[in-house]
């Protein structure tokens, strides 16, 4: 198969930035103690204030009483759960997205049902009563009549055709009413899958126009690899860089790494993406590291400024471990994907907090194209075992960064070396302090996990 040299193109290449999270967890417009779609309306410039242009939810269709994963789960392919709203809300918050141009991306989940789906009830009623319903067919059956699951749930037979087209008709649904973006779920788990069905379903929502990725591990299977995605990670979409990683072992390595897997994706004709936050509670916060604050500044710092497109996971902004969703509402998993709006309003008086750093981080981003999606090259470095320096450049080769990440709990004072002779002088963002560039390297004084960004100047 021929290799591709350069990334797929669309609206994705101008929106570096999308929170991630529920529905639920994002804003309260009612105060009943959950989010909701006139919510997540009334927050749109506030954070496109920050740099967010775009969101990924799980889904908004109705899930009923099935709490389990903040709303992934559908009962019904067509209509919006009342806890989020109304669809006249709905399409009232995707009017004022596309007035602002601020993307929206759902979960795409073939391989179940809810076990209140009105196509699974009627598929169950016509297999026990022997009524001919193509219905049936969508679906294995034991032989005492029971269903085949997929994670507890009933789970079709993606092979069947007028499955497939049933799942992507509910897809164009939402797609004509703004969603651009999927990112489907296990692969793994999908019934019957094959390569023809995995290439159908990914050109369906290509040819729309839309950005489509799978939740994990596209390069780890012919299928997956092969199969048309335009955009993916490689790994866990939390562990494509593996920054966390490389504070918390100390090693550059892991960024190295991953921009080979970057270089790959490339090849397969796969946007490269990255979600972040997902282990921070987890790995940074449950540590007996004295530094825990200044290592999630740095684990934001390295995200601002990848070359991909970054997803924030809305757990992470406040760098707390509060939700502000009523316990008793949503029983289950109740915490994913949801801000710590009482964090924010604390923090956000607060210059030196890790709300108002993550704000700073990522507006700097929104504000410097080079600071956002486009190409990535390292450079030498004295000390290349826990300092990682690049240059950024943006998308259209005009501007150019210098970053540079000390990944070790000890100060450093990082040589960089420039391979290129025309840089002779460098502005750093924050401070706006200007430095001359001496015989093409460059000596700087790092804090532990500390990090610095340059404007290369013309």
């Amino acid at each position: 198969m021929e290799k591709n040299t350069t990334k797929p193109s669309g609206w994705w290449t101008t929106h570096p930035t999308l929170l991630t999270g529920s529905v639920h967890g994002l804003f309260d417009s009612n105060e009943d103690g959950l989010g909701d779609f006139e919510g997540i309306r009334q927050k749109l410039d506030y954070f496109l204030d920050m740099g967010i242009s775009g969101y990924r939810f799980q889904h908004v269709g109705a899930y009923g009483d099935d709490y389990n994963w903040q709303g992934l789960v559908q009962q019904d392919w067509y209509n919006v759960d009342p806890h989020y709203g109304t669809m006249e809300d709905f399409d009232r918050l995707m009017k004022d997205c596309n007035e602002k141009d601020v993307k929206i991306m759902m979960m795409a989940v073939p391989e179940y049902l809810g076990w209140h789906h009105p196509d699974y009830l009627a598929a169950r009623e016509a297999k026990k009563i022997g009524l001919d319903d193509p219905r049936v067919k969508w679906f294995l059956w034991n032989d005492d009549g029971t269903v085949y699951t997929c994670w507890d749930r009933p789970g079709p037979d993606v092979s069947n055709p007028e499955y497939m087209d049933a799942f992507l008709r509910h897809i164009a649904f939402w797609m004509d009413k703004g969603v651009v973006g999927w990112d489907a779920d296990a692969v793994g788990t999908w019934h019957n899958l094959n390569s023809e069905i995995l290439r159908r379903f990914n050109e369906f929502i290509i040819k729309r126009g839309g950005l489509v990725t799978a939740e994990n591990m596209v390069l780890n299977r012919d299928l997956t690899k092969y199969s048309g995605y335009n955009a993916g990670t490689g790994y866990l979409r939390h562990e494509f860089y593996n920054e966390i990683q490389a504070i918390m072992q100390h090693k550059a390595d892991f960024i190295r790494d991953a921009l080979k897997v970057r270089k790959e994706l490339i090849s397969y004709g796969m946007f490269p993406y990255q979600q972040f936050g997902d282990q921070t509670y987890s790995t940074i916060m449950n540590s007996w590291a004295s530094q825990r604050v200044e290592m999630f500044k740095l684990q934001v710092a390295f995200n601002a400024v990848l070359p991909d497109q970054v997803w924030i996971l809305a757990n992470v902004l406040t760098y707390t471990n509060r939700f502000s969703i009523d316990k008793e509402m949503l029983p289950h998993n109740r915490g994913w994907g949801a801000i710590d709006w009482e964090a924010v309003y604390e923090q956000e008086k607060n210059p030196d907090s890790p709300y108002s750093h993550v704000r700073r981080m990522f507006s700097l981003r929104s504000q410097n194209k080079e600071l956002a999606i486009g190409e990535i090259e390292e450079l030498r470095t004295n000390s290349p075992e826990d300092v990682f320096a690049a240059i950024r450049v943006s998308e259209d080769g005009e501007e150019r960064a210098l970053v540079i990440f000390n990944f070790s709990d000890k100060p450093n004072e990082v040589v960089v070396q420039f391979d290129d002779s025309t840089i002779k002088s460098i502005r750093n963002y924050l401070n706006g302090e200007r430095i001359d560039v001496v015989n093409t390297s460059l000596r700087i004084k790092m804090y532990p996990f500390g990090y610095k960004f340059y404007k290369i100047l013309k």
